[in-house]
């Protein structure tokens, strides 16, 4: 398989696992914040790899915010 078609067929999953996280936490699911974990890591795999880092920082920022808001909604 093209290595162009393995970064897109990740980046698709990552989008889809990224609209459900978006999904569940609009139902104040906390399992959104493992679902947008999962799709930044891979973003974030994307962005390195293909040298946009820019986007790469993004993703590490978001991965540490979903990582924070695990533990903040875990609280009661």
């Amino acid at each position: 398989m093209p290595e162009n078609k393995i970064i897109e067929i990740v980046g698709i999953i990552a989008t889809v696992l990224a609209v459900v996280g978006v999904l569940t936490n609009n139902r104040k699911l906390r399992v959104c914040f493992l679902l947008w974990l999962v799709s930044n890591t891979l973003t974030e795999a994307i962005h390195v790899y293909t040298g946009i880092l820019s986007l790469a920082i993004r993703d590490a920022i978001f991965f540490v915010l979903a990582i924070e808001g695990w533990f903040k909604w875990g609280r009661k």
